[in-house]
């Protein structure tokens, strides 16, 4: 062991513990383990709890040992030893004594935890640590429980089958309320799956207690058991089917219902009553219900009828984007239960080309049940060749069907061509359809071509692995003219209309944001006044995964503006909802529901992507999902941008309708802060004597703000001399302490960082700590600005 560690350990003494900072990490490497050894007998002893003197001598060392660890990158060498002394804090009280104030084991535990945990993607790491970890989740500490869950989410994804035969233990941590941990879950499944099922019915009752990021972990979590053991979940049936009352569910809760109903069909039988009405006030849920109903349709003819009652009446009334769906199911029941159609089923997709008439001759069987219909035929005057094309014509159609699910190839006729887009199945159309009967139309009239225009398109400056500006967006959103397919004018044997489909019509996100433009737009005016909406964003990858960095910029750009030229950036690890919220508020400026094809949801949806881990929801889903996001969610976004002192630079102007920086707000300020000089505050603040956090030294100080400078006096008076400056242009961040430092009593405290020397000072009380926090932000922002200005001026 090298001397100074001998030393410092052997005589506990704490004068010389600082100076194992001034060694070289080279020279301890080899003494690392050694010095773990002798730190876990000292932490052992009886006497460790009362003593402050061996408190301060073990965090000190602890903290040079990690350091010089990650610096080296010997993790795997030294991992042993401090695993082994990590683990022997289990054998003491790790609860909280206080508020907010850890026992000594438990902070030599937090220190620990993040040296060894970020190594998730070192397998010979984490094999001796993931058991270890799992310990510590059921010792009642829930910061040290949270930190915990965190790093074991990233040793998931790395290295899921670690954690696999801990999943007990694990889902009893989010039984306990350790909800951070639901996103481990799904990826432990499918290598140990009974644990989980065994506890199913207690993680479906946390639903309703869990926040958005936490529902859809769980959503995830059931909708993997409905795919890989369906069996599993038809005691849920009723919890499921309670959900679909919920938007934020209801899609996902009718996914898993299909997965039951295909493997236990019975079980569904019950609810179709409920399923109907829950159809009828949400046509978008259709697609889902109609594949239950032809599951439960195949367990017996009397079911099977019912089923194909309810399927008909729906293929006559329902937009298109359903039919494919309705078409399958009935398909599928008629071929299981040919009885009950008498036969010809066949004959009836071929004989028609409108779904309304397909449903009518379908009804007509279901009536007459077991007695044949004799089907019309085209009309005798028809010529022989005519009703050849049109057979012909049917016959292309039904391949086409089958070959493509997704694309319809029905064909209607129209008596007048319509100059503009109109929708598929309008009731001129369908009153059309009903005089027709079954009738092909022969008619030599000219044919009109119907299409939709284009969707209104988005362009945006940043490079992909940017998002859109806002405004930029907006600028550039132009309007596409209506496109039109040029007339064939060569003779038609058919003499038929052919109407194109609306690209929008299958489009989930287009049909999602047109239905709640509204209620969107409501959300996103009160949204807007405490949300700002960043001009770019960017996901990164760090050892928490992934973040997103967002930069705001002041859109005023005044003479003394703090974010003209520059941009106030933080990074969120919600990426999901800061994207969401980004989609709203673009949508929020339209007049037009945005649709997948959109340049700008494009850029949403390639960020999405970088986020998005196996199995999670595809962009589309995801953003379809909730029509707003919840107001705890929100909220969350507001106390993160308060944490990061956001809102001491930024104001919502409601003149203006936007966010303003501090200067441009307060235009009136700008003249005490740029005059040379003139304090812009000025009073008696506390300074830390001592870098180490958990030793509570400090001295007062006279400190004035002004101009490009703090200065601060070494006496308690402005008068006295000994003046030291902090630069404020050199300044790179101002922090509030957090509450988590081993100086707990002190929410008072904040740090600012050069890039030479830290400062940690404490003011009076927290509301003298806001003054001072904003002032000093304000201050440094206006330096790098007016720094800027020159530099640009220069140039």
């Amino acid at each position: 062991m090298h001397q100074l560690f001998r030393l410092v350990l052997g005589q506990r003494d704490l004068s010389r513990a600082g100076d194992l900072f001034s060694l070289d990490d080279s020279e301890i490497e080899d003494c690392l383990s050694q010095a773990l050894e002798e730190i876990k007998i000292i932490s052992c002893s009886p006497d460790y709890l009362t003593s402050d003197n061996d408190q301060a001598v073990v965090e000190i060392c602890i903290t040079r040992i990690t350091t010089a660890i990650r610096e080296t990158g010997s993790i795997e060498r030294h991992g042993a030893a401090l695993v082994s002394l990590w683990e022997s804090c289990l054998e003491h009280n790790l609860q909280p004594q206080g508020k907010d104030e850890d026992t000594p084991h438990a902070k030599i535990a937090s220190d620990i935890t993040s040296c060894i945990l970020q190594n998730y993607n070192r397998p010979a790491v984490m094999v001796l640590a993931v058991p270890v970890a799992v310990r510590f989740l059921q010792q009642g500490n829930q910061e040290l429980s949270r930190n915990m869950s965190s790093y074991l989410s990233l040793a998931a994804i790395a290295k899921a089958e670690l954690l696999a035969q801990h999943t007990e233990a694990i889902t009893c941590s989010v039984l306990g309320g350790n909800a951070m941990l639901l996103r481990v879950l799904p990826s432990v499944y499918p290598r140990q799956p009974e644990p989980i099922h065994q506890r199913i019915c207690e993680l479906m009752a946390m639903m309703t207690q869990l926040d958005q990021a936490g529902r859809q972990h769980l959503l995830r979590l059931l909708q993997m058991i409905s795919e890989l053991h369906p069996l599993v979940l038809p005691s849920l049936v009723p919890s499921l089917i309670g959900y679909l009352s919920d938007c934020d569910l209801s899609d996902t809760a009718l996914g898993m219902l299909v997965n039951v109903a295909q493997a236990s069909p019975a079980s569904l039988a019950p609810y179709l009553p409920v399923l109907r009405n829950v159809g009828q006030k949400n046509p978008v849920l259709l697609g889902h219900i109609a594949k239950i109903h032809g599951a439960v349709g195949l367990t017996n003819e009397v079911q099977a009828r019912g089923a194909l009652q309810y399927l008909v009446s729906l293929l006559a009334s329902m937009e298109h984007s359903v039919h494919h769906t309705l078409l399958l199911e009935i398909r599928c029941l008629t071929d299981h239960y040919t009885s009950i159609l008498g036969g010809g089923g066949k004959e009836i997709y071929r004989m028609s080309n409108s779904f309304a008439a397909i449903a009518r001759l379908l009804g007509r069987k279901l009536d007459r049940g077991e007695e044949n219909l004799v089907f019309l035929r085209p009309c005798e005057a028809e010529s022989s060749s005519a009703v050849f094309a049109e057979s012909q014509h049917l016959q292309l159609k039904i391949q086409a069907f089958e070959q493509k699910i997704g694309e319809e190839g029905a064909e209607s006729e129209t008596e007048d061509a319509s100059p503009g887009p109109q929708r598929r199945h309008s009731l001129s159309q369908a009153a059309r359809d009903e005089r027709r009967e079954m009738r092909f139309n022969s008619s030599p009239e000219g044919e009109g071509v119907e299409l939709s225009p284009e969707p209104d398109t988005c362009e945006a400056s940043p490079s992909p692995e940017t998002s859109p500006v806002l405004s930029t967006l907006e600028e550039n959103h132009t309007q596409a003219t209506e496109s039109k397919l040029p007339q064939d004018t060569s003779p038609n044997s058919e003499g038929q209309k052919v109407e194109v489909e609306d690209p929008l019509e299958g489009d989930r996100l287009w049909t999602h944001l047109r239905e709640n433009m509204e209620e969107i737009k409501t959300f996103c005016a009160e949204m807007m006044k405490q949300i700002p909406i960043p001009d770019h964003c960017v996901i990164e990858d760090s050892h928490r995964g992934c973040v997103v960095k967002l930069s705001f910029s002041c859109p005023l750009k005044g003479h003394y503006c703090l974010y003209g030229k520059s941009f106030f950036s933080l990074c969120s690890h919600q990426p999901h909802l800061w994207i969401q919220i980004m989609l709203l508020a673009l949508q929020s400026k339209m007049s037009e529901a945005l649709c997948s094809q959109d340049d700008c949801v494009q850029q949403l949806r390639k960020l999405w992507e970088k986020t998005q881990l196996t199995g999670a929801h595809s962009f589309e889903l995801a953003m379809t999902q909730t029509i707003v996001p919840h107001k705890k969610d929100v909220d969350s976004l507001h106390v993160h941008l308060e944490e990061v002192r956001f809102f001491d630079l930024f104001s919502y102007s409601e003149e203006e309708g936007r966010w303003l920086c501090f200067m441009c707000s307060n235009p009136e300020k700008a003249t005490v802060v740029n005059q040379d000089g003139q304090p812009l505050i000025e009073g008696k603040l506390k300074e830390k004597q001592v870098r180490w956090k958990f030793i509570k030294r400090w001295k007062t100080r006279y400190f004035t703000l002004a101009g490009n400078q703090l200065l601060f006096r070494r006496g308690k008076s402005k008068d006295e001399l000994d003046n030291s400056t902090i630069e404020l242009s050199k300044v790179q961040s101002v922090k509030v302490v957090p509450k988590k430092r081993r100086d707990r009593g002190l929410p008072r405290a904040f740090e600012i960082f050069t890039d030479s020397k830290t400062y940690v000072l404490k003011a009076q009380d927290e509301k003298h700590a806001e003054e001072w926090l904003q002032c000093i932000n304000v201050a440094v922002a206006q330096a790098k600005g007016r720094e800027n200005r020159e530099a640009t001026t220069y140039l």
